[in-house]
């Protein structure tokens, strides 16, 4: 593992230093899991569902800042500006140092500190994150009951 000034190159991620302290710190003392086996379970969400996330951004500057990650975190775990799947985040850049879209990172801490989702359009990360890491799916189908009183 190599570290920079404010980012640590892991399994060919690069991932900001405060967010690889978090990890460290707080969401791997929550699971059995090493931070080794959570940068290559993020690594391979990256590698898997990158592209296809990216595909779907929409907007060229919409990104999600470390910072507003790791309060959503430390905070009740309260974090609806995290489930955009438009988002990328400065928090983590891939091996050609291009930003990793949000709703990767955030089902992988999602699916590690047990916090439920229905983002749109990303069930299959979440399905992949707890496979990754041999913990339930936090992923949940949001149903409108037409027959609700």
């Amino acid at each position: 593992m190599q570290t920079t000034a404010s980012f640590t190159q892991q399994d060919g991620l690069f991932i900001d230093g405060n967010l690889h302290a978090f990890i460290d710190q707080q969401l791997c003392k929550q699971t059995t899991l090493t931070s080794e086996d959570v940068y290559q379970a993020l690594a391979t969400l990256v590698d898997e569902f990158g592209c296809q996330c990216r595909k779907n951004k929409h907007e060229d500057d919409n990104t999600l800042d470390v910072q507003t990650l790791l309060h959503a975190y430390q905070v009740e775990h309260a974090h609806p500006h995290c489930h955009v799947d438009a988002q990328t985040t400065t928090a983590v850049l891939d091996e050609y140092c291009c930003q990793v879209p949000a709703i990767i990172v955030v089902a992988l801490m999602d699916t590690l500190s047990g916090t439920p989702s229905n983002e749109d359009d990303a069930q299959a990360i979440y399905q992949r994150a707890a496979q990754l890491t041999n913990r339930p799916c936090m992923y949940r189908i949001a149903f409108n009951n037409e027959n609700a009183a």
